[in-house]
């Protein structure tokens, strides 16, 4: 036990520490990546959806308003123009992070103080947020060069800081999420539970601003000088790398699917099937554990099967799993529970996987261009999966319909759209992942299969 945990330790320090600048800047990444899950609980996924509601959206005008970070996202389409010119980005870098979540926190809390209207309402969150989106989308691309210089170069000491980085930042948001969740149920139903949503997500901001801090010290490295490029690289340049495009388009692809039903799933578990932000919590809390106790497995089905190929086996196992969340009911939410433990179980390896898949075929030749050109992508097929499952929750809206004798609401369609979205892409993905993977990873990965091939030899003496 005492070997097990000294080597661990080791592993921590390997990766992390403040005697070595690279390794620092892992330590600060990690930091930041924590207070990044706490501020995030209280301003994204059921929190927000509550955030919404106390103020008269409905589930439409919840789907709207998700559309807004993507068509804001496309102002990144200037970023390289503005960033190329900055030899030293990082204090213009914090301060757009600090207006955005001024933005989307503090200004979003205020407005509907001053106005009382739910239509209006929704017309200046959607104002707001585009604001906040289209200004923050020009300079957040400048973070991914500054803290890729602390990424480890060794395939499998990356792999370990990736997986650190996601166990520790999974264990902050779920107990987090899990006793605020708590907390809020306490007092659903009373003013305190806005009184409660609004302090939560002030506190959230608070975070932020400690989240720029320790951001701050991390050092910046300089910028491999390049000229400025033309606007049409950053729609053509990421297309002389082959491998790299066929990244890009996996990123595309899954973004689109897993925006499907981005937003209005979860409005429809809590205000349809009337869930509580407990049990979704529990469940949230679940996937930690889950993490902890399957990391090694799925570490064990990286080393074998590479990246792309485990995220295709990944959603392949998951594409099932959409089938009973389409036929769930009212009288049924009890397949809500362990459907979703199965999620979550499979969730571990498709997050470890997509993690590094940006990375993977990076090229060095003006890597804010290749940013861009993932930014402006991920955000446009993000947008169209959302606008595909907004329009497709809108067929009845908070409506029920009958479906062959199930009564279903139309959001419930869009299960079935990832379901087929998830399949395809995970046989494709099993089946082609070389095109994917850089030459050296296969030929890495074709040496362990032959090895594994090899029978044993016993020794006898």
């Amino acid at each position: 036990m005492k070997l097990h945990l000294k080597a661990y330790t080791d592993s921590l320090k390997e990766i992390y520490s403040t005697k070595e600048e690279k390794a620092k800047g892992r330590l600060i990444t990690l930091g930041s990546s924590l207070a990044a899950s706490f501020y995030n609980v209280f301003i994204t996924g059921i929190f927000y959806t509550g955030f919404l509601t106390m103020y008269g959206i409905d589930i439409t005008g919840a789907g709207i308003i998700s559309f807004i970070p993507y068509i804001g996202g496309l102002f990144s389409l200037f970023s390289p123009f503005i960033l190329e010119r900055i030899k030293k980005r990082k204090l213009i870098l914090l301060l757009s992070k600090i207006y955005f979540y001024f933005m989307y926190i503090v200004a979003t809390n205020l407005m509907p103080l001053f106005v009382t209207d739910t239509s209006q309402r929704l017309t200046w969150f959607i104002v707001i947020l585009f604001l906040a989106y289209s200004v923050y989308s020009i300079f957040s691309p400048g973070f991914t060069p500054w803290f890729y210089k602390f990424y480890p170069e060794d395939n499998e000491k990356r792999t370990k800081f990736l997986v650190l980085n996601q166990i520790f930042s999974t264990i902050m948001s779920s107990f987090i999420l899990f006793f605020s969740g708590i907390i809020t149920d306490a007092v659903q139903g009373s003013a305190f539970q806005e009184q409660l949503i609004l302090g939560l997500r002030y506190a959230a901001f608070v975070m932020v601003l400690l989240d720029v801090i320790m951001q701050a010290c991390a050092k910046e490295y300089p910028y491999p000088h390049t000229s400025l490029p033309k606007i049409k690289e950053i729609f053509t340049l990421s297309f002389k790398y082959k491998k790299f495009l066929y990244c890009m388009l996996l990123m595309f692809a899954w973004n689109f699917i897993a925006n499907l039903n981005n937003g209005t799933w979860t409005y429809h578990l809590l205000n349809h099937f009337d869930f509580s932000y407990t049990l979704m919590n529990t469940i949230s809390l679940c996937y930690t554990f889950i993490l902890l106790f399957t990391q090694g497995f799925w570490k064990k089905i990286l080393r074998n099967h590479g990246w792309v190929k485990t995220f295709g086996i990944s959603v392949l196992l998951f594409a099932p799993t959409e089938i009973p969340m389409f036929l769930m009911t009212k009288d049924t939410t009890w397949m809500w529970v362990p459907t979703a433990l199965i999620q979550n179980i499979i969730s571990v390896g498709i997050n470890f996987a997509y993690a590094n898949i940006f990375y993977m075929n990076l090229p060095e030749d003006k890597a804010t261009v290749h940013t861009v050109f993932n930014a402006m992508g991920c955000n446009l097929f993000a947008l169209l999966g959302m606008m595909t499952g907004t329009y497709i929750s809108s067929i009845s809206g908070d409506t029920l319909m009958n479906f062959f004798g199930l009564p279903v609401y139309s959001v419930q369609f869009s299960t079935l759209a990832r379901f087929i979205c998830l399949a395809s892409m995970g046989i494709i993905l099993t089946k082609f992942w070389r095109h994917f993977t850089p030459e050296k990873d296969v030929e890495e990965l074709d040496e362990l299969k032959e090895a594994r091939k090899r029978p044993k030899v016993k020794i006898y003496y």
